[in-house]
């Protein structure tokens, strides 16, 4: 008799609750959350895309387990992106996240294959699975960019000999150069915060997801041990999305103030916790600023919090501890 491996919906669920439980902190400093939307961006959008995204992961951990064919993940994100927009009516939730997300559903597959479940294996497996993406991921890739058009990727951006994203013939470009996901990821690194995450294998994921447990563990309280690893990244880190939309300085005014408060937040009674993140809250929003790449990197952190909670205790988070 065969061994029987988990099951792969499981492990689907468990890496989408992350869209909707980093949506849901509250509040997030310059974010979407339960209390504040942001223009074309409601906080019900995320959990629409929690939702959706299900059925693309499921994919990705199947396609871990089976093996793939021309494209390993490129599709997923594309999939996640473009159906969460045109079953939402929102602008783009989920690039940068979905872009984190969706090779550690592969990277899941590939460790339930080998019986090793287990997130020490997940993390390794994240690197093999962007080492095997190919020219059809970079094109799927661009094609997730083109549907959500962020603001912050523009047609006048250097792309050194890499084929600009917006440009009329990239799926022609990218594979008569034969330019590979992990390649342009590469490039994108030293001015992308998502990027240099993904291709250095999660490696601020990893460290929030420590942060993320102790804070949980001391205080019993998930929304508050959400909110404080935004702000702990946040201080720890300069915001793509800030940096590229209001420049660095701003990036580095928003960091330092995140700063200050994280010290105090930590120490905090419920009470004056309460009034301090919403002091910093406030103080973000008046400075017009979303730090979208933070939040992109907290979602993919609860995604690893949800995945080794499932491998080692067989449910995704107790929220009554």
């Amino acid at each position: 008799m065969g061994v029987v491996l988990p099951d792969p919906v499981e492990y689907a669920e468990a890496l989408s609750l992350a869209f909707a439980l980093e949506a849901s902190g509250y509040p997030k400093p310059g974010n979407v959350d339960r209390l504040h939307d942001l223009p074309g961006l409601p906080y019900e959008a995320f959990i629409v895309t929690s939702i959706v995204a299900t059925k693309y992961l499921e994919k990705g951990v199947r396609r871990g387990i089976k093996g793939w064919g021309d494209v390993v993940f490129g599709d997923l994100i594309y999939g996640i992106v473009a159906d969460s927009m045109r079953k939402s009516g929102s602008t783009n939730t989920c690039l940068g996240s979905s872009l984190l997300i969706a090779p550690i559903s592969v990277a899941v597959g590939l460790c339930l294959r080998k019986e090793e479940e287990n997130l020490n294996c997940f993390l390794r497996m994240v690197r093999e699975v962007l080492s095997a993406a190919s020219v059809e991921d970079s094109v799927e890739f661009y094609r997730a960019v083109r549907e959500a058009r962020p603001s912050y990727i523009k047609p006048t951006d250097e792309t050194g000999d890499f084929v600009n994203v917006w440009d009329h013939d990239y799926k022609k470009k990218l594979r008569s150069k034969k330019q590979r996901l992990k390649d342009i990821l590469e490039f994108s690194a030293s001015h992308d915060i998502v990027s240099h995450e993904l291709v250095n294998g999660l490696p601020r994921s990893f460290n929030e997801l420590r942060f993320l447990s102790e804070r949980f563990n001391a205080h019993k309280n998930w929304n508050r041990a959400v909110v404080e690893t935004f702000v702990h990244l946040l201080s720890r880190e300069h915001d793509t999305v800030i940096a590229r939309e209001h420049g660095f300085e701003v990036a580095s005014r928003v960091r330092d103030l995140a700063s200050i408060y994280i010290i105090k937040l930590l120490v905090a009674s419920q009470t004056e916790w309460l009034s301090l993140i919403t002091s910093l809250d406030t103080e973000v929003r008046r400075m017009r600023v979303n730090p979208a790449s933070i939040a992109d990197i907290v979602a993919s952190t609860i995604a690893l919090y949800t995945i080794d909670s499932l491998a080692r205790n067989k449910y995704y988070v107790n929220l009554n501890p």
